[in-house]
């Protein structure tokens, strides 16, 4: 098959912009109809700031968790504005979330097609399929790679989407400004901005700008003009991290217990690197939890392997800085956005979960521009090849589609995401839990209680860990989410008498007295001895008018804890609302406000 020119006897550029949209389109169809979650129930179903633009200054003052009192090394504001707009359009509809991120995945093709046809045209490549030329069937393939799914059929995958569509949006026209068109430079530097504001592996395109200038400079320019054209896209730069650092109260301010040295750190990069090259070049068993465990040793078979897969990929950056440009600016895509990814103790989902398949949604658009421009290579040497490499493209692409259109059937809803997790993931403590919150929303009571429990067995601090998140929500007045962490709790233990008293305090917060005494009662038939349910549960029947309970529980909480001043103070109010004046007056100024404690 001969070589043909793709606008003269191929297909026009808008007729491969449509290809595109159709078929990045299609293979998300399926994805639309799914629910809420993980993450969605939080960003979208629980965010009070979506609800309302008085919230703006908040969310460009805050970091990206804020909105629930929890703290986080992430800025990016521009996700609550997002689901802002989607939230007073639709309400929420699962189905117009989804069609959103499907809409924006269709964008982020068309800009691989546009952006590859530009540094493809650069090389002056011809077209290789006949109809179809090198930088649509590089799309093509972009468009159904199976390891976008969580990207796209998750309603939180937004931030990737929307990242890079900004990315190669500014990419693009920092391409077509070359032209000498300022209006395409300003849209370039106003989209890198926007670009951050989505997140932050956006700060890696300046080194991306410079590469591309790299692999088209012909002598030209000089260096001082080019350095001219990078200073805004350095102040964006700057402007950025400004905010970000007065929003978060610094550049990482949560720490994580990461116990990590710098050799560790530096193996498991390699290691981690490594895992992602190899999902991109085969996107199976896919995972919404992989389970990365740390390595701390080169004796061993998957460090080895690692230091070699990586040891081959910078060879191949090295050789290519002079040999190939295109295979170079190739390269560079796929690794430096995955450079802040790799920074594990920054990451607050934790180590656990520090290989995520979202994190490969831009760097794949370079693992397609390496591809096609390995075709370029082999068929300018064996253009009768060009058969077989249609056949090959075809082929993948079917390959992808079903891998992708498959994927999208796990992400329906908890219950099937969770049941994957742990199918795949069978030894981590999350999986188990999150699909034991899915069953019980079921009515699976059962199994939901089940796996709770496997999950405590797996991991035996996470009772700890989970009371403590419900006492950190209560603290900041988040008390619905406190509730919801200790009633976790009292389900993965039921016979934790620390769960039932913490869900009791939170109760009586919300007012709601008797299931409060339910809790207390239930926590000392576990714990007699425990003094500071004695004093609530005392101060909740006193308040309910029950004062022969409450002073036997008050009197109980004082004998146990005797140097307790709020207690004695709680005890004197009692006897003063029962008449025993004489032995109330400690108690009288505080009449009306009885102490309660939460752990």
């Amino acid at each position: 098959m001969g070589m043909k020119n793709n606008h003269i006897n191929g297909i026009s550029r808008l007729g491969e912009v449509f290809i595109v949209f159709a078929l990045s389109v299609v293979v998300y169809l399926n994805a639309i109809p799914n629910g809420f979650v993980i993450d969605d129930l939080s960003q979208v179903v629980n965010n009070q700031w979506i609800r309302n633009v008085k919230y703006i200054p908040d969310i460009f003052s805050s970091s990206v968790w804020s909105f629930e009192g929890r703290d986080s090394n992430y800025y990016r504001p521009l996700m609550h504005i997002f689901y802002m707009c989607v939230y007073h359009i639709a309400g929420l509809k699962p189905w117009v979330y989804h069609l959103v991120n499907v809409l924006f995945n269709s964008s982020v093709c068309i800009l691989v097609l546009l952006t590859s046809s530009r540094l493809f045209h650069t090389y002056k490549t011809p077209s290789f399929f006949g109809y179809f030329s090198l930088p649509l069937a590089v799309t093509i393939l972009f468009s159904s790679h199976p390891i976008h799914t969580e990207a796209v059929a998750w309603v939180a995958g937004i931030l990737d989407l929307s990242f890079t569509f900004f990315y190669l949006l500014s990419l693009y026209f920092y391409m077509r400004s070359r032209q000498g068109y300022n209006t395409d430079y300003i849209i370039s530097v106003a989209s890198f901005f926007l670009s951050t504001l989505c997140k932050e592996p956006a700060l890696t395109l300046p080194a991306i700008l410079v590469a591309y200038d790299y692999v088209v400079e012909d002598g030209s320019r000089k260096s001082l003009d080019l350095l001219k054209r990078y200073i805004p896209y350095i102040v964006v730069s700057v402007i950025y991290v400004y905010m970000r650092y007065m929003a978060l109260k610094g550049f990482a301010p949560v720490k994580l217990p990461v116990d990590m040295g710098l050799y560790q750190y530096v193996i498991n990069i390699v290691v981690l690197f490594s895992d992602y090259l190899g999902k991109l070049l085969l996107p199976i068993d896919l995972n919404i939890w992989h389970v990365f465990s740390p390595i701390d040793t080169l004796v061993s078979v998957i460090v080895i392997i690692s230091i070699l897969v990586s040891g081959i990929f910078l060879a191949l950056v090295w050789i290519s800085f002079s040999k190939n440009k295109l295979v170079f600016f190739s390269l560079l895509i796929i690794v430096l956005p995955l450079l802040p990814v790799m920074y594990i103790p920054a990451l607050t989902q934790g180590s656990e979960n520090a290989f995520a398949e979202r994190y490969l949604y831009l760097p794949s658009f370079g693992f397609v521009l390496l591809i096609g421009t390995s075709m370029e290579w082999v068929l300018r040497r064996k253009p009768n090849w060009t058969t077989y490499f249609g056949v090959a493209l075809l082929a993948t692409f079917l390959l992808y589609s079903v891998g992708t259109v498959s994927r999208n059937f796990v992400w329906k809803d908890s219950y099937t995401l969770w049941s994957d997790a742990v199918r795949k993931s069978p030894h981590s403590a999350k999986a188990h839990e999150v699909l034991g919150y899915a069953l019980l929303h079921q009515g699976r009571e059962e199994e939901g209680l089940k796996e709770l429990q496997t999950a405590l067995l797996l991991k035996p601090d996470l009772l700890e860990q989970t009371i403590g998140k419900g006492i950190a929500y209560g603290k900041k007045g988040f008390t619905d989410k406190a509730i919801f962490q200790f009633v976790s709790a009292s389900l993965m233990k039921p016979d934790s008498a620390e769960a039932h008293f913490n869900l009791g305090a939170a109760y009586d917060n919300k007012g709601w007295i008797d299931l409060a005494v339910k809790q207390y009662e239930i926590s000392l038939i576990l714990a007699p001895n425990h003094a500071e349910a004695h004093n609530n549960l005392g101060v909740a029947y006193s308040m309910r008018g029950s004062l022969d309970k409450g002073i036997m529980h008050l009197q109980e909480a004082v004998r146990l804890t005797p140097g307790d001043e709020s207690f004695r103070i709680n005890l004197a109010k009692a006897y003063e609302l029962k008449g025993q004046n004489e032995r109330a007056d400690t108690g009288k100024r505080l009449l009306r406000n009885p102490e309660k404690k939460q752990k």
